[in-house]
């Protein structure tokens, strides 16, 4: 590899004609607050980006795993606002170590200080993090634990064994279909009943037959005593519920034979009767639930329709086509003849359509909504496959992603559809395991946030629909979702790390709270519970499935994935039943014992301040008056913890500290101590997976005081700013009062955007300097 031809590539330039923001920042950061760890060498421009080349301390032990220097120079590429910076080492002979990128002929070697996606680290990038992670990379490397990285898983019927299987719709519309039953068992007793239009059978497993089908209505229903054996007694039976059995078949049939081209398919089919009964016990009460009777004769309709006296059959070289013509003169009904056809009874079974579906799931009505599911993966693929089994929801089902061969361990796809797309192979279990006239399931096979070939049918399938349901498992889409202009209430439902919990946050239907809005009460409620305090850890255990540096499943056996499936599935369900939101994390023990915990989701304020949002809900703002209140008359105080979305400008407030031990606090001031805080702060960022962090400072004032900051506050605040722009982030402060909390951002007035809280709860407000 020549080092100097790659580095030629790049011509010296001044700091301020680097094209990127961050490298800029970068150097900024380094030389200000950084001396320690790195020392600024030069920068560099070229076609492929800014190069920011620095010497780095690498904190190397004497027993050092790799050959690695106590000081490295490396390179820092920034090629375009939308791209990782990569990280090159910039000496030809460094080693070659795990979880280094694949980087081109030529190029220096280029280590993998990130596993996670560009678009989700990007999220909480600062120049901080940036050489927080080489320095970590370098330790790691040091102790020989980079191969460590990891990648973010019926009645009985009477005297004969003939069943039939059929649709719902079939029977509605059965008087109209040329139908036939196809034979689906050895013993040829059980036959499927399907528009000849929709058959692949072989001949001789196809058996024509003409259905004509009655629902007979409770108020008339009496308990069926016997079951009819021909077709008068069939009759007979009807007509003691209300229906004219001959009636209704003289004019149907009569109908088919005048047309101009009589149905000759069914005219010349057996003929059967379908009954619909309500269920009535021995003492007369109506049960849950419906008896269907399927009676089936062994004549054509031509024959029956003879008997009946609206037909003659007649040769086809006279003139019919069917074997049967219309009599000038309707003859009587032949009693004799009617009761010589027999009318064998059948089990009779619906098709399993979203009706059956419903009932069986003991739910009162079909659910009809609308709903787009994002992510066909582990957690999708199941818990679409349960809620469609309760007759739950249109579907459409976005995802770019292929069943891979690993996926098979823990996803619903079977080792056939490996290669297919995660979305059609979703969407066609959903449309095979409800019987409907039309696909129940639909799918889009792209990503839902850069699918640009994609863009409309997405935003129409989000637009139209009445529930989302993020089940990417990535932070970045189900901010995404949340952000989205849709109006439809939005959903979450992913596994933590390890596999062992699921989590369900649920907007309310009025969507006063947003997935943005629940991710942040959900993690603060890992940050104080204690039973969530390893909910977020990393797997124990992985599994490279190719050699690429991201190619890492975790290791988490079906068993698990289908209980907690099952589980969320349940609780998203019963959620979007009820216009409440919903905050819910279900974790399975070893043993199999379920513990489920649950925060209240609380009303969520927000404000604005510049370009930036900050929101805090109710239950913090409480949170913090009762610390405050514990301490009057003296101020009190602490530090504040929250999830930054740098991109979006926008920060969530999680929760808020007591007052370190060695704080002072009078009723004229606080001081606010460090003991602990940093251990304090160490464990939130690790009990929330690195997501929520250091935000600001909070303190009270005193009784009748107000919240207007004080000249002591306006020192803190410079103070802050000048520690949050090591990080490019605002500084934040929040003052509580006697009946407000005022929140100052970056030295400006913070605004609130919706309307005020309800009387006697405590609320944020604007403030100003």
């Amino acid at each position: 590899m020549d080092l100097d031809g790659w580095l030629s590539r790049f011509s010296v330039v001044a700091t301020g004609d680097l094209a990127s923001p961050a490298a800029r920042s970068l150097i900024a950061f380094v030389t200000r607050y950084a001396a320690e760890l790195a020392s600024f060498v030069e920068a560099r421009h070229g076609e492929s980006g800014d190069l920011v080349i620095l010497d780095f301390r690498t904190g190397r032990p004497q027993a050092s795993a790799y050959p690695i220097r106590p000081t490295e120079r490396i390179g820092i590429r920034f090629a375009a606002a939308d791209a990782m910076p990569l990280v090159y080492m910039l000496r030809e002979d460094f080693p070659d170590t795990p979880h280094q990128q694949l980087a081109i002929e030529g190029a220096p070697r280029a280590i993998c200080i990130d596993d996670r996606l560009w678009a989700e680290a990007r999220l909480t990038w600062t120049p901080a993090e940036l050489v927080h992670r080489i320095l970590n990379w370098f330790s790691r490397a040091a102790r020989g634990e980079l191969h460590d990285a990891r990648q973010p898983l019926d009645p009985l019927m009477i005297g004969s064994p003939l069943s039939f299987l059929i649709s719902r719709d079939v029977v509605a519309r059965a008087a109209d279909l040329d139908l036939v039953g196809v034979v689906e068992s050895e013993d040829r007793q059980m036959l499927r009943v399907m528009p000849v239009q929709q058959v692949q059978a072989r001949i001789e497993d196809i058996e024509p037959l003409c259905l004509v089908a009655y629902r007979i209505p409770p108020e008339n229903m009496q308990r069926l005593t016997f079951a009819p054996d021909n077709l008068g007694s069939l009759a007979d039976m009807l007509a003691q519920r209300g229906i004219d059995l001959f009636t209704d078949l003289r004019n149907r049939f009569s109908g088919w034979l005048g047309e101009v081209k009589p149905p000759a398919w069914r005219i010349n089919s057996r003929f059967a009767v379908i009954v619909e009964m309500p269920i009535i016990a021995p003492d007369g009460a109506q049960q849950d639930g419906t008896d269907l009777r399927a009676f089936i004769s062994d004549q054509s309709v031509g024959t029956i329709a003879v008997a009946l006296g609206v037909a003659m059959e007649a040769a086809k070289e006279e003139g019919s086509k069917v074997g049967y013509v219309k009599p000038l003169v309707p003859a009587p009904v032949n009693d004799e003849a009617v009761r010589g056809i027999t009318a064998q009874s059948a089990e009779i079974h619906y098709e399993f359509d979203r009706t059956l579906a419903a009932q069986l799931a003991g739910r009162g009505a079909v659910d009809e909504r609308k709903a787009v599911m994002v992510g066909g993966g582990a957690i999708g693929s199941h818990v679409a496959d349960c809620l469609v089994r309760e007759g739950r929801f249109l579907w459409t089902v976005i995802d770019h992603d292929r069943l891979l061969p690993h996926n098979v361990a823990r996803h619903t796809g079977r080792g056939p559809e490996v290669t297919k797309r995660k979305a059609a192979m979703v969407a066609q279990a959903i449309s095979d395991t409800l019987d409907s006239t039309a696909p129940v399931g639909r799918a889009i096979a792209a990503n839902v946030m850069t699918g640009c070939e994609a863009r409309e049918e997405i935003d129409q399938a989000l637009a139209n629909a009445d529930l989302v349901i993020d089940a990417t498992a990535s932070v970045l889409a189900a901010r995404y979702l949340s952000d989205h202009a849709a109006t439809a209430r939005r959903a979450s439902v992913f596994f933590n790390p390890a596999g062992e919990s699921a989590v369900l946050l649920a907007e309310p239907a009025d969507r006063s709270l947003t997935l943005r809005d629940l991710e942040a009460q959900y993690l603060g409620m890992v940050a104080r519970e204690e039973g969530l305090s390893g909910h977020l850890a990393a797997p124990a255990g992985t599994y490279a499935y190719t050699g690429a540096c991201r190619a890492i499943t975790n290791q988490i056996p079906e068993a698990r994935i289908m209980t907690l499936s099952g589980l969320v599935s349940y609780g998203l369900g019963a959620a979007v039943d009820h216009d409440v939101a919903v905050i819910r994390v279900w974790s399975m023990s070893g043993a199999g014992a379920v513990t489920v915990h649950e925060a209240e989701p609380a009303p969520v304020e927000t404000f604005q301040a510049g370009t930036w949002r900050v929101s805090i809900d109710r239950a913090l703002l409480e949170r913090i008056t009762a610390l405050r209140n514990a301490r009057l008359p003296d101020e009190t105080g602490g530090v504040l913890t929250g999830l930054v979305d740098i991109p979006a400008q926008s920060i969530h407030l999680v929760d808020a500290a007591p007052a370190p031990a060695d704080s002072v606090g009078t009723a004229g001031g606080f001081v606010r101590g460090s003991a602990g805080v940093q251990g304090y702060l160490d464990d939130v960022l690790q009990r929330t997976g690195g997501q929520v962090r250091y935000v600001g400072e909070w303190h009270s004032h005193p009784t009748r005081a107000g919240t207007r900051p004080s000249a002591t506050d306006l020192i803190q605040i410079d103070w802050l700013a000048t520690l949050f722009d090591m990080d490019t982030l605002p500084a934040l402060m929040l003052i509580a009062g006697d009946r407000d909390a005022r929140i100052i951002l970056a030295d400006r007035q913070a605004v609130p955007l919706g309307p005020g809280a309800e009387d006697g709860v405590p609320q944020a407000s604007g403030g100003n300097r």
